[in-house]
């Protein structure tokens, strides 16, 4: 299977930088190549307090990380920011934070969708300041017009998509075939992994699936019939969560494929299991059939992280005792506050 793209983890919720430190930690110990867009937390303000959309994003932060594990440009972490945008933001704190972004060289990422924006027409009177380039990534997007769409990606705005939450929440259809049709290719996205898969193999796969449905639909109602092959090729679906993915990060020249002088990140799928055979396309296999667990090996700059089917960590049973533990601690809680309202 050819590169995969690093993981991109929007960590929104950053109270302190004690926080912050912590997540960054375990993206190291992991060993993963990840992208960590630091993000501000955004609590129901107190009495008197700014409501959270007035709060740009804390600049004293972003130079601290910068001085930090993330000072240099070739290592397995990468720094990104998770800003509000003008969806959720006010127009001043947008055009701060994209500055922001703007002059330490970061891509800004933000959510676009889920309910009325903060700011209307935000997106152009941020066009007319010049603030909208190719370091601007956009989640989701369902509620952009055709128009804005395509100002948007003529300005070279990278777009992820995340069909199933987007679907599972009720923020629209995937935009796959909007951005398709601009001659824009997305990356995809999971969201919401406490809810959903996270793996990127089903991540393509819904993506793929729900476009061709509503292609096959917008067929039969013209038609009145099937239409005689699928519009969006697995290929195309691959290309979505390997390389499409390294492009929206900015890290296409270092990753993305299997191409001399890129790191070696490479991901082998084993394909002798019963419901993967015979295995006539691979790539239809990986992205139409394949699962986690079919993933044999797992490289990254080279390095084994999975071997045999088996992580290369130690510790992990006492880690994953935690993990259940804390989350046990969060739903009692949850409980808690829910039978004192």
């Amino acid at each position: 299977m050819p590169a995969r793209r690093p993981w991109s983890t929007g960590c929104h919720n950053n109270p302190t930088p004690d926080h912050t430190d912590a997540a960054v930690d375990a993206l190291v110990e992991s060993g993963i190549r990840a992208a960590f867009f630091h993000g501000s937390p955004k609590p129901e303000p107190k009495p008197g307090a700014r409501h959270f959309s007035e709060v740009p994003h804390p600049r004293s932060e972003v130079e601290r990380l910068g001085r930090g594990r993330f000072s240099g440009s070739d290592g397995l972490l990468t720094l990104g920011l998770a800003i509000l945008g003008p969806h959720y933001s006010t127009l001043p704190v947008a055009q701060a934070d994209l500055r922001l972004a703007r002059d330490f060289g970061l891509v800004a990422s933000m959510h676009q969708g889920g309910g009325a924006p903060r700011t209307p027409g935000g997106w152009q009177a941020l066009i007319e300041a010049g603030l909208v380039d190719s370091a601007i990534n956009i989640v989701h997007g369902n509620d952009l017009s055709d128009g804005l769409l395509k100002q948007l990606a003529d300005l070279g705005v990278s777009f992820s998509v995340t069909p199933e939450s987007e679907m599972t929440q009720g923020h629209g259809f995937p935009i796959v075939g909007r951005l398709l049709a601009l001659g824009v290719a997305p990356s995809l996205g999971v969201d919401l992994e406490s809810v959903i898969a996270g793996d990127m193999m089903t991540v393509g796969r819904m993506a793929l699936g729900c476009q061709r449905a509503l292609d096959n639909a917008r067929h039969r109602e013209q038609a009145g019939s099937i239409p005689p092959t699928s519009t969006v090729r697995v290929r195309q679906a691959l290309s979505w969560i390997t390389r499409d993915g390294a492009r929206t990060l900015k890290l296409d020249h270092r990753i993305g494929s299997l191409s001399p002088g890129k790191q070696a990140d490479i991901v082998l799928v084993d394909a002798r299991g019963l419901h993967l055979q015979p295995v006539h396309d691979p790539v239809a296999t990986v992205i139409m059939q394949a699962g986690r667990g079919d993933i044999e090996t797992v490289m990254i700059a080279g390095r084994l992280m999975k071997r045999a089917g088996k992580l290369v960590a130690a510790g992990l049973d006492a880690k994953l005792a935690e993990l259940g533990a804390s989350g046990r601690r969060i739903v009692r809680e949850l409980h808690e506050r829910s039978s004192a309202a």
